[in-house]
């Protein structure tokens, strides 16, 4: 009886597959900006309920402080939403995360990083929908406690969008998901909503909550994956080391 290594090995498709599902799911990223995101509209949200305490209680020297300072912190959510700087710390950071887990790329024929000319239209279409709804409740045409399923409108498309050219995992599609869901409920009347003087936490609280559920999911399903990963590819090893023929007599 001699030994000799057996030519079978891991099936490469599955291999290629859970590397696909792994790298679809690394969220990391998307969760530093998410908390880099909320942590400047909570001080923007802070600076504007001072401003507007200011002003009802006829404190002109804080009101145009705040109104200042909100004016400031409004740009500076600007550029760190554009500044290719921001967008660097928060790779590096992503970098750091991983670690020995190295880089990856979710396809090797994935979609080009840079959106279409009509994607980045319809992003600043959706900006200005959102202004033009800020506007209706300024004037009492549309009550700030249905902004969500207005928001709704054009939010869940230009989610899925983004989704679509961005070649993301299916995690990414809870977020416009839940957040149609979230709309539909609010119209049918299933009290979901927060009562005066919470009504902004209507909008708030489905557009950061649900897309930090959908990130969370996310980033469970890429330890999965890569675990799935590791387990196919030492299978596979083990196989090519460990398994004994016969040999022929």
């Amino acid at each position: 009886m001699a030994s000799r290594k057996s030519t079978q090995s891991a099936d490469p498709r599955e291999i290629i597959q859970w590397t696909r599902r792994y790298a679809q799911s690394r969220t990391i990223y998307f969760l530093i900006q998410w908390c880099l995101i909320v942590f400047v509209i909570c001080i923007i949200g802070l600076v504007a309920s001072l401003t507007q305490q200011a002003y009802t209680a006829g404190n002109k020297s804080l009101f145009y402080t705040s109104v200042v300072f909100l004016s400031i912190t409004f740009f500076f959510f600007i550029w760190i939403s554009v500044s290719r700087w921001t967008a660097e710390v928060v790779w590096q950071i992503t970098l750091w995360f991983y670690g020995r887990e190295g880089f990856v790329s979710p396809e090797e024929n994935t979609r080009s990083k840079q959106l279409p000319r009509w994607v980045i239209a319809l992003i600043g279409l959706m900006l200005v929908y959102h202004i033009f709804g800020a506007i209706l409740i300024s004037f009492r045409y549309l009550h700030l406690q249905y902004l969500q399923p207005f928001s709704a409108i054009i939010l869940v498309p230009v989610l899925c969008v983004l989704i679509y050219y961005q070649g993301l995992g299916f995690w990414a599609w809870l977020w416009p998901v839940l957040y149609g869901l979230h709309a539909i409920l609010l119209l049918a009347g299933i009290p979901i909503s927060f009562p005066s003087p919470w009504f902004l936490l209507n909008i708030m609280v489905p557009i950061f909550g649900y897309g930090l559920i959908a990130i969370l999911v996310g980033h469970v399903y890429s330890r999965y994956a890569l675990w799935k990963l590791k387990t196919v590819t030492r299978q596979g090893l083990e196989i090519d080391n460990n398994e004994e023929i016969p040999e022929e007599k």
